[in-house]
């Protein structure tokens, strides 16, 4: 039995991951795309409010010899559900004082600010102290998003012009929606920033 599979990344963005599934699995691009963009097929959990960034757990998937995008990508949101349950990840951000919606926004920063699991709760903890004081977050990260780009975390005066709602640097709070899809630790880690100032 040949077992196909596909190894996603903790970090990835939505459009990094259907090009790793399209190349996988040799399925269009606009297939996975086209689901993405109506998600009815894929089990998201309610309050992602047909969202998708962000819900697409990364981890590696066994997938059989014919496999459909929205299976795939039903596999990625169903191990997402399963996580988030386990952690108790609605209720957590819930005593927070924050959306479920936007605690996975937040731990799409830490994925993006971090990569030693340790820090992730000082990040969470940073975050949430800039929203309380309305703050701008001024994270790099979110402006690579913005921008489409990727590679260094610190970015150009013109990247920081970019209008974008994604910008943190000209908007205060958090930006629309997650810029990356986090893994395990970044979740466990904005629903249980570190205490302190």
């Amino acid at each position: 039995l040949v077992r196909n599979q596909v190894t996603v990344p903790e970090g990835w963005r939505n459009t990094q991951v259907v090009q790793r599934l399209s190349e996988t699995t040799g399925i269009p691009a606009a297939d996975f795309e086209a689901e993405l963009a109506n998600p009815v097929n894929l089990g998201l959990p309610a309050w992602a409010e047909g969202r998708t960034e962000g819900f697409l757990f990364p981890e590696t998937y066994a997938f059989g010899a014919d496999p459909t995008a929205a299976e795939l990508l039903s596999q990625m949101t169903g191990q997402f559900v399963r996580v988030t349950n386990e952690m108790g990840f609605v209720a957590k951000a819930e005593a927070l004082g924050v959306s479920a919606f936007d605690a996975v926004t937040v731990a799409s920063i830490i994925e993006k600010e971090t990569r030693d699991p340790k820090y992730g709760p000082d990040v969470a903890q940073a975050i949430y102290n800039r929203l309380d004081r309305g703050m701008r977050l001024q994270v790099d990260a979110t402006v690579h998003y913005a921008n489409n780009s990727s590679g260094k975390i610190t970015t150009t005066d013109q990247q920081r012009a970019n209008p974008s709602r994604y910008n943190t640097y000209l908007y205060e709070g958090l930006p629309p929606g997650p810029i990356s899809n986090p893994g395990r630790n970044s979740l466990e880690a904005a629903v249980a920033p570190s205490s302190g100032s």
